[in-house]
This record gives C-alpha cells, sequence and structure tokens, in this order.
C-alpha cells in the first residue's frame, strides 16, 4: 500500500485514514510505501498499536521532516531482517527490507520495497531484488510499488526465478484505477489463491494508490 505519505486527494496529512483502511483489510502481513515515520505522533507506534502488528522500518533517508522510506508489518514476530541498498547514483534512495518469518511453524521471506521511476534505473534494482531473493531456497514474497506502468514482461527478473503475480489496477484512486503499480508476487510453493484491490470510500480519498491484498496459500506437495 502507498500511502503518499499519509496525504490523502484532498491534500490532507491524516495518518488515522490509513490506519482506518488497514482496519478494514485485516491483514496479517502489510508492505507500505512512501511513510515518513518521525512524523508528530510517532506513526510507528501508532501503526502497531492501531493494527497489533509488529512494524519493521525500512526508511531510506531523511528529509528534514523525519526518517522516510518503506515499512512492513507483520502478525508474526519477525526472526530476523535486513535492509538491502537498491539506490542508484542520482537518484533517490531506494531499498527493500528483508524479513525471515517463522507463520505457523513454517519459514518464509518477505520482501518489501518500492523501486524508482527511469526504467533503466527499475532494471538495475530489479536485478538487485532478483539476487537476494535467489539467495536461498525458502519461499519468498514480494511486495511493493513497482512503478511498472509497461506491463509484466518488465517484471522479467522475478518472474525468471518462479514469482508469479496477478496485475491489479491500483493507481490512482481518481477517477478511476488505470495502471497496476502495486504488486504482490509469490514464490511457489506460495501461491496467490486472490488478488484483490481493496476498493472502499475510505480507500478512495486516503491516499493516490489503492491497497492491493492477496490471499496466499501454501500449495500442498502430496
Amino acid at each position: 500500500y502507498n500511502v503518499h505519505d499519509c496525504v490523502g486527494r484532498d491534500g490532507r496529512f491524516a495518518p488515522g485514514r490509513i490506519i482506518a483502511v488497514l482496519a478494514e483489510i485485516e491483514a496479517d502481513l502489510v508492505a507500505l510505501q512512501e511513510v515518513t515515520l518521525d512524523t508528530a505522533g510517532g506513526l510507528i507506534g501508532r501503526l502497531e498499536k492501531a493494527t497489533r502488528l509488529h512494524a519493521i522500518d525500512g526508511s531510506l533517508f531523511a528529509r528534514g521532516i523525519g526518517r522516510y522510506g518503506n515499512l512492513l508489518l507483520t502478525r508474526d514476530l519477525p526472526l530476523s531482517s535486513r535492509l538491502h541498498d537498491l539506490s542508484r547514483a542520482g537518484r533517490e534512495p531506494r531499498g527493500c527490507i528483508e524479513a525471515h518469518l517463522a507463520p505457523g511453524g513454517g519459514r518464509l521471506r518477505v520482501f518489501a520495497t518500492h523501486l524508482g521511476l527511469q526504467r533503466g534505473e527499475r532494471l538495475f534494482q530489479l536485478g538487485r531484488l532478483a539476487a537476494a531473493v535467489a539467495a536461498s531456497r525458502r519461499p519468498a514474497l514480494v511486495l511493493g510499488d513497482f512503478n511498472v506502468w509497461a506491463g509484466s514482461a518488465a517484471l522479467g527478473p522475478l518472474v525468471r526465478i518462479g514469482l508469479r503475480h496477478r496485475p491489479v489496477r491500483s493507481y490512482p484512486t481518481w477517477p478511476v484505477p488505470i495502471a497496476a503499480l502495486d504488486r504482490i508476487l509469490a514464490q511457489p510453493p506460495l501461491a496467490l489463491a486472490r488478488c484483490r484491490r481493496h476498493d472502499s470510500p475510505l480507500s478512495r480519498v486516503a491516499s493516490d494508490h489503492f491497497p492491493v491484498v492477496a490471499d496466499v496459500r501454501l500449495i500442498s506437495s502430496g
């Protein structure tokens, strides 16, 4: 969910609306992009208290009003986490949170990211992201705003290592969503049972992106 710095279509900074949208979804795992973490009221603390999820800070740089970047919220206490640097020289810093979880006693890797605006920049970042995912045989979920306008072929580096996804138009929230910028990708034995845009009266005004929501299941080997 790209929360647009918690600034809605009406130009108001309103973290409470983002929190209310997350309450509508009731997800076990949430990747947020474009988050300023040191705003008045302590956004990380507010999110953890409201959602009862554990927060993993993926901020990338300070921009005067606070640290800015990605945030991962997870129901399961993370076993470990790290931040991958996906920055390209001369461009805005970009990164990816990698978290290792153990839902239900299993093992799962989650990657949460927000890629750059230029095609060459994204290709560089996708290559680095694919290498990070391929570094382990444990199944992975990759979530984030990929800024991909030109179709799913642009995600080739991730598809070639076995990640699968279902494009959902999520941007902009007004007048109608036309681009599938926000994606959830699953690596077998994980599969996306359902993938959809969370479209509600509140989500239409809380950000310029709709949240993308997926039900993830484990494929039986039997």
